[in-house]
């Protein structure tokens, strides 16, 4: 059966046909892309045909840098972003702990010390009187940071002798004791310990999960961090037929997610972390002096020398990288791997790239690569000043300099609202309407573009998708409101009223 749908304003993302009336569908793909007139031709003795009085219709979402994996298993886990004290994290997780199955860690996720009225972290002694019989983990927001309490120290092996892993830090008080407080590398253990026996509930949180997504506009999304074990839930979720939408996986090792991916599974894409996340490697002037702070996971030599051995074995590899340093140690790796493997530039990226500098931005280009950045966590976040000497979010600038530029969420670290993120870049305002470097706003068209076809083609599916084009996959979306004749501060509400994959309506508002 073909289907055709008349009658619209479609947004084709295709610079040969901007602007179109309607499309044809048949197994899963567009067959045409043109006039309403010129699609009515198409009919077959069996047709569908579906007349959008005027609707907008936009290539489905891409998001190529998210955590699927993390995020559809955060409904059994404690939500403690809305939490203003420790108390209030203290009964989130003792709630937790009463449904949590025996044998099971206890998890849970999203704190901000800034939102908490002590304004620090909680210890493992204050976890201790929330949860004392079992091992439970505590994530912050970043994912990139955890309070455990002693069980799950004891479990993860963590004492007072254990030093610090290279890039990351155990906490510790002033007689040498930890904390609980793990950060980054030092978390891994830990982390992948409370993690183990909720993935066996993957599968069947896969579906709501993946409907969810399809719900906000996204069709195909890229999971930043498949371990080893997860490739293998994500082998039984697709023969199970329980992802709505596409998944790409970027293979970490099963150490943890950030440590070296040395057992990763075999797929096109690896993913290196080059630094930390809400403790990066950014270097900027205090008080006359150089300061440099976080953590930083490689050094310049040591990163190119894992570039081109990925390269060489056909993968193509993601490079986190957020402040400066570690965006000039990835630049710099990436440049000197180029030297030797000049195709190289095809299968390498670089994800975040938050605290930039117009020298960085400027290295970038040159590399000719591809960077995905987050609006999400403008969106989120509030409007403090970056260090001195850095931008933050450089939007524009990175368009301007000529670098390819495509967005993400990086959910369930930032929102996953396509759409709000578009209406971040745009406005360059958070949720609460705090206004943020307003002279890196980019265009409509230019964000709509970074979460289409950009996207698709930062994660090397722009011949297949992320554009409305005959050939391509029938990914597509009905929107309540053409976002193109939109302001700014009303693209959040745009509403996706229909999303189509593969030819198949899998959610429908309309």
């Amino acid at each position: 059966m073909i289907t055709l749908v008349v009658n619209a304003t479609v947004l084709t993302m295709d610079p040969t046909l901007p602007v179109a009336e309607a499309l044809a569908v048949k197994d899963g793909r567009l067959v045409e892309v043109g006039g309403t007139d010129e699609i009515l031709w198409l009919r077959e003795d069996d047709y569908e045909l579906i007349d959008l009085e005027g609707r907008t219709v936009v290539p489905g979402f891409v998001d190529p840098h998210n955590h699927f994996s993390i995020g559809a298993l955060e409904t059994f886990w404690a939500d403690c972003r809305d939490a203003t004290s420790i108390a209030d994290l203290q009964s989130a997780m003792a709630a937790a702990a009463a449904r949590t199955p025996p044998g099971e860690w206890v998890r849970g996720l999203g704190y901000d010390a800034r939102r908490l009225r002590e304004r620090r972290d909680p210890t493992r002694a204050e976890l201790d009187e929330a949860v004392a019989d079992r091992p439970a983990l505590l994530l912050h927001f970043s994912h990139h940071q955890g309070v455990a309490n002693s069980r799950a120290l004891a479990a993860a092996g963590v004492t007072r002798a254990t030093p610090d892993p290279r890039g990351g830090e155990i906490g510790r008080d002033r007689s040498g004791e930890p904390t609980g407080l793990l950060y980054e590398r030092a978390m891994s253990d830990a982390e992948r310990g409370s993690r183990e026996g909720w993935e066996t509930r993957f599968v069947a949180s896969a579906a709501a999960a993946s409907r969810a997504y399809a719900a906000q506009g996204i069709t195909t999304i890229q999971d930043a961090a498949v371990t080893p074990a997860m490739a293998r839930r994500y082998a039984q979720a697709r023969e199970a037929g329980a992802l709505a939408i596409d998944v790409v996986e970027t293979m970490v090792g099963s150490r943890g997610w950030f440590d070296p991916p040395d057992d990763a599974a075999p797929g096109p894409w690896l993913k290196l972390f080059v630094d930390g996340g809400y403790r990066c490697a950014v270097r900027f002037e205090r008080d006359g002096r150089l300061v440099t702070q976080g953590f930083l996971f490689y050094e310049r030599g040591e990163l190119a020398a894992i570039l081109t051995s990925a390269w060489r074995a056909g993968r193509r590899v993601v490079c986190h990288a957020i402040g400066n340093v570690g965006l000039e140690t990835a630049a710099g790796a990436i440049a000197d791997a180029l030297a030797g493997e000049p195709a190289g530039r095809e299968r390498v990226r670089i994800d975040h790239a938050i605290f930039l500098t117009p020298e960085l931005i400027g290295r970038i280009a040159d590399l000719g690569v591809w960077v995905v950045a987050q609006p999400s966590f403008l969106w989120d976040g509030v409007t403090s000043a970056p260090p001195p000497g850095l931008m933050r979010r450089p939007f524009r600038s990175v368009v301007e300099a000529g670098i390819s530029q495509a967005f993400s969420s990086d959910f369930p670290c930032g929102s996953l609202s396509p759409l709000a993120g578009i209406a971040a870049a745009v406005g360059r305002r958070t949720r609460h309407g705090e206004l943020a470097d307003a002279d890196q706003a980019i265009s409509i068209r230019q964000a709509l573009e970074a979460y289409t076809i950009g996207a698709a083609r930062a994660a090397g599916l722009g011949h297949d998708r992320g554009s409305l084009e005959a050939g391509k996959r029938a990914d597509f979306l009905v929107l309540s409101t053409n976002p193109l004749q939109s302001q700014p501060h009303e693209l959040a509400e745009v509403q996706v009223l229909q999303t189509w994959v593969s030819g198949k309506l899998v959610t429908n508002k309309a």
